[in-house]
């Protein structure tokens, strides 16, 4: 089913508008070589919890010397009654350091670093979504970027495209769709009064930057509604520890 949003034109008037995910193409198949039979995909067995890494250092003093010279000596890693076997049906359980099952768990929000070491952990809040048919209209923000800037700087990971949902809303987007497509940039797009927070389309969604591409061709248009949420940045040189 579309979902709707409302979104704001240049002119500062706002109406409410579907969003869609563009037409997935046809699902790849797998198929054998020589009968051309579709492959049957089963879920099998691959480890239990007393040949985990952990168990086998565990069992051996917590060495990894230890370890090494078993591997090499014997398969202590392998539990030949049930490695390979059939998973069927099968439900996931959350277990603790030791292998317990939790039956009931702490939410926790961590926050790491670009270099991986974790800063803090918190409660988790929900968060709210920003956009939608009952919240504020994503407004038209005037901030405009080069196509080419921004996929060097953003990677575009989902797109969503704006449908009008009678003759007034073709107007409405139609006139957005030409503008873009004259000025040919994109706008970017986001929630607020401002248009500076992020687009989340659900509670506990994915917050995303938004990039608005126009294109008109006779009577018809396209506006397409770019999204990411990660951001393209150089790395680092490492320093010398001489200073050089």
């Amino acid at each position: 089913m579309p979902r709707s949003i409302t979104i704001a034109d240049a002119k500062r008037r706002d109406a409410q508008v579907e969003i869609v995910s563009p037409a997935k193409g046809e699902p790849v198949q797998w198929i054998e070589r020589d009968s051309r039979a579709p492959l049957h995909v089963e879920r099998l067995v691959k480890q239990t919890e007393r040949t985990t890494y952990a168990a086998l250092l565990a069992a051996r003093g917590s060495d990894p010397a230890a370890v090494g010279e078993a591997l090499v000596g014997g398969d202590p890693e392998l539990d030949l009654e049930q490695v390979g076997r059939r998973l069927g049906r099968a439900t996931r359980v959350w277990v603790g350091p030791e292998g317990q099952i939790l039956h009931a768990a702490r939410v926790l929000e961590v926050i790491v670093g670009p270099d991986g070491v974790e800063r803090s952990r918190r409660d988790f809040v929900d968060v709210e979504a920003t956009v939608g048919e009952e919240m504020p209209a994503v407004p038209w923000t005037g901030r405009l970027m080069g196509k080419d800037e921004v996929v060097r700087r953003f990677a575009l990971g989902r797109k969503l495209q704006l449908r009008h949902v009678n003759g007034l809303t073709f107007d409405f987007l139609f006139e957005m769709a030409a503008r873009l497509h004259q000025e040919d940039k994109l706008l970017v797009v986001g929630s607020g009064p401002r248009g500076q927070g992020p687009l989340v389309f659900q509670t506990n969604g994915t917050p995303f930057r938004g990039f608005l591409e126009g294109r008109v061709e006779g009577e018809a248009y396209r506006l397409v509604l770019h999204l990411s949420n990660l951001e393209l940045r150089r790395a680092a040189r490492p320093t010398d520890a001489s200073g050089g």
